[in-house]
């Protein structure tokens, strides 16, 4: 050792042995002969050590990462990139795995807010010593505050020494759940994904409507050019027709709609005023109105249905004369079977309208379920239901045939309440899929990491019922899937996060300014054509009632009973 390192410059200038030399020496040499306390001397060389040790990391960690500042976290692509150096260096990749970080070569394993004792140890690995305690972070863990879109906004956290000893309790509360429910929601929405693409055409895409025309045989045996628009789908899926008769959102499949039925009524009243439309050869008749049976090959008949009537009817429970009185909607639905035409012939009455071949029928198009009386070719190309064995439309029920899946227990009570939470199974296309898969690979799943498979699942799904309710009520007639109500909700968990660990963040108005930023720009995009922003209003304000942690561990607002 030099002269200049054993000596420092005293009072007056005198040359005096150096304390600190000393204390090295007392400790390491064990001057115990000398009169000096070496008790004292050796806690003045552990302070110093402590020191010195916690200097060469910042050194260190200043020269590998350009100075970061205490308590910061890097990016979610800084920490990813540094991660991959470090596993894919074999100097490194043992002591990366083993603290769950990036370990660069000469780089330490301490993190730049831990803290150095007197003994030349971390925090970490202090706290790691203490019983029932294991370490702070571990690979695959989600602590409090921490989380992918921590990483994302680059959260900056307040050091240890400055939180209360209860909240320094608190975060040494490992939350290591495994991602059950993400797991089998992501299969579930693929396998429903993959069947509905596999079962339904797929839909033009765009934006707006498609106007399709074709030239086809119309009931009356002309040809005509026949068009209508058909609705397109941007997300690349089936039309929401075919997404309605899946389980979509609709309301008038979910309860009795009011306006729905007061239409029908009104058409079955037009109905009573129609008459049958026959040709004169009798190869086609039709159930219109006077004013749409102006061909000189065809003869209205008023007062008649075609192919149905008393005469026609060889059923003896309808062969009460009464039956067949009033108006046409209380009429029994007892069509003319083609073998009993010939009886019919011989009854001596006036049959046209049971002898003439019925050339159109009931069909159910459009979302709203319009029912027509047209053609079995045009029914299909407008991609109805088509009832062949009906004559009149209220002898069907098309709202029936629009909602589909198990039907109705009575015909004109709709009650399949199961349209709640079906939807969020559902999505309109693969595009609309890919999205919902990404934020539930990321977001949802670091959220099921810290709360739970049981409490993520329910705040999902009371999320997702409760944006799906809202958008029945107030836009009932566009047809709804997807899980954007439920993924609001984990959305509006991230801020009740950050409201309740207030006291760890540096900066937590600016946290919180950073999420509620986020939530409104995707509330903003939820206003362009074909997004339904009632079920993600609907869904994100639904959570905030309850809280994702338990109340033991919600206290950093000053308690869990003050929350």
């Amino acid at each position: 050792m030099s002269k200049k390192a054993q000596t420092w410059a005293g009072p007056a200038g005198h040359v005096t042995p150096n304390p600190n030399t000393d204390a090295m020496a007392a400790f390491a040499g064990g001057q115990r002969g000398t009169g000096v306390n070496s008790n004292r001397w050796q806690q003045k060389y552990q302070t110093m050590r402590s020191k010195k040790l916690k200097a060469d990391v910042v050194e260190r960690n200043n020269s590998d990462t350009g100075n970061l500042e205490r308590g910061r976290r890097p990016g979610a692509f800084t920490m990813m990139k540094d991660f991959y150096q470090g596993y894919t260096n074999p100097d490194t990749r043992a002591a990366t795995l083993r603290h769950g970080r990036a370990m660069q070569p000469g780089k330490s394993a301490f993190a730049d807010n831990e803290f150095f004792g007197p003994d030349g140890t971390t925090t970490a690995q202090r706290e790691s010593t203490m019983p029932g305690d294991g370490e702070i972070h571990t690979d695959g863990e989600r602590n409090i505050g921490e989380g992918f879109v921590a990483d994302l906004m680059d959260r900056e956290f307040v050091t240890m020494k400055k939180l209360p000893p209860e909240v320094r309790k608190q975060l040494r509360v490992k939350f290591d759940n495994r991602p059950y429910f993400t797991s089998w929601v992501m299969f579930v929405n693929i396998v429903i994904v993959i069947i509905t693409l596999a079962t339904q055409s797929i839909a033009p895409v765009g934006f707006t409507d498609k106007e399709v025309q074709r030239q086809l045989l119309r009931h009356n045996l002309a040809y005509e050019t026949i068009g209508y628009n058909q609705t397109t789908n941007f997300w690349i899926g089936p039309d929401y027709q075919s997404l309605i008769h899946l389980g979509a959102k609709y309301s008038p499949c979910m309860r009795k709609d009011k306006e729905y039925f007061e239409k029908i009524k009104e058409d079955t009243a037009v109905e009573d005023t129609t008459g049958c439309c026959i040709r004169k050869d009798l190869n086609a008749c039709w159930q219109t109105d006077r004013s749409k049976c102006t061909s000189s090959f065809a003869e209205f008949k008023d007062d008649k249905v075609c192919g149905l009537g008393k005469n026609g009817c060889f059923n003896e429970a309808y062969s009460n004369a009464s039956l067949w009185e009033g108006a046409y909607s209380t009429w029994p639905n007892c069509p003319v079977q083609k073998e009993f035409k010939e009886d019919i012939k011989n009854l001596n009455v006036p049959s046209e309208h049971l002898l003439c071949e019925v050339s159109a029928r009931p069909c159910c198009i459009g979302l709203q379920g319009e029912c027509t009386v047209i053609s079995q070719e045009e029914c299909q190309f407008r991609k109805g239901f088509f009832h062949e064995n009906a004559t009149l439309c209220s002898q069907v029920s098309c709202v029936t045939d629009i909602c589909g899946l198990s039907g109705f227990l009575f015909d004109d009570i709709p009650d399949q309440f199961y349209r709640a939470l079906l939807p969020t199974f559902m999505h309109a296309g693969v595009i609309h899929l890919a999205i919902t898969l990404v934020f539930q690979a990321t977001i949802l799943r670091d959220m099921e990491k810290f709360a739970g498979w049981w409490r993520i699942g329910f705040i999902y799904f009371a999320s997702g019922i409760g944006g799906t309710m809202l958008s029945a009520i107030l836009i009932p007639y566009q047809p709804e899937v997807g899980a954007s109500g439920a993924l609001y909700g984990i959305l509006a968990s991230l801020i009740v996060e950050v409201v309740v660990n207030w006291k760890i963040y540096k900066a937590p108005i600016l946290e919180l300014a950073k999420l509620l930023l986020l939530v409104a720009l995707l509330f903003l995009a939820g206003l362009l054509p074909w997004i339904d922003n009632f079920a993600h209003i609907g869904g994100f304000f639904i959570r905030f009632p309850d809280l994702v942690c338990d109340p033991a561990s919600c206290q950093f607002l000053g308690g869990g009973q003050n929350r």
